[in-house]
């Protein structure tokens, strides 16, 4: 998980992931649409503005979503239940009721995913584990050991296309379903558990032994401009909930 260069990326990873997560759970709170489109747009803007975000790179990212807010919005919208009948074809039936419920969901849906993208596009994975450890006393047993599995995970994509390549070669033909899954799991597994037992050894070579009392290269801490960016998200959230 790497993060631009933006101003967002110098806020404290664990005071704008808290942050983050206190808005998505106001944000369900909220069942007006319109209120819940300007929530939707007012974090687009705040990527374009300060998190480094770019038209293009926005159409490239939420486009998938957008189809998939069409899909969610066409099934609330017809099947819905209301009162205020609008169109009525074979079992589809769009009441206002419908609709009004169908554009919160959705809406609410991108706006889901706008919030996590903001998080995920401007944090520095090794700073956000460094925030964990010294913010929110997270143990560094855990915070490192899930900072080695993250960074594995490309590592484990190449070498399944490795397998499959090699299968190929072999003759094997791919096919769906749980007999092809046994066949690249286990291997992979296998890899794994070696992988880490080497990583661990390595680590304990090196002096780590998961003790708090320890230096860090890199520490993490807590600035005005990070107090003021949680508050002001936290306002506007609270206002757009209670107005």
């Amino acid at each position: 998980m790497e993060s631009n260069q933006s101003c967002l990326s110098q806020i404290n990873p664990s005071y704008k992931l808290i942050a983050h997560i206190i808005v998505m759970v106001m944000l369900m709170f909220i069942g007006n649409p319109i209120k819940t489109l300007v929530f939707w747009i007012a974090f687009l803007l705040l990527g374009l503005a300060i998190g480094g975000w770019t038209v293009r790179y926005l159409l490239k990212v939420m486009v998938p979503y957008c189809l998939f807010f069409v899909l969610v919005f066409w099934m609330l919208a017809a099947f819905g239940k209301g009162d205020n009948e609008i169109w009525q074809w074979a079992w589809f039936r769009i009441t206002e009721e419908s609709i009004g419920n169908g554009l919160t969901i959705s809406l609410r849906m991108l706006a889901f995913v706008t919030i996590g993208l903001l998080f995920t596009s401007t944090t520095n994975l090794h700073l956000f584990m460094m925030s964990l450890i010294h913010q929110l006393k997270v143990s560094p047993k855990w915070a490192y050991g899930f900072m080695a599995g993250f960074r594995c995970i490309p590592m484990f994509q190449a070498e399944l296309v490795q397998l499959k390549d090699a299968h190929r070669i072999r003759g094997y033909k791919q096919r769906r379903g749980w007999q092809s899954f046994k066949r690249y799991a286990i291997p992979l597994l296998t890899n794994a558990i070696r992988k880490s037992e080497r990583m661990a050894i390595a680590m304990e070579a090196r002096g780590f032994t998961g003790s708090r009392d320890r230096s860090y290269y890199k520490t993490t801490a807590i600035t005005p401009i990070d107090v003021l960016y949680v508050s002001l998200l936290l306002l506007f959230a609270i206002s757009m909930v209670f107005l």
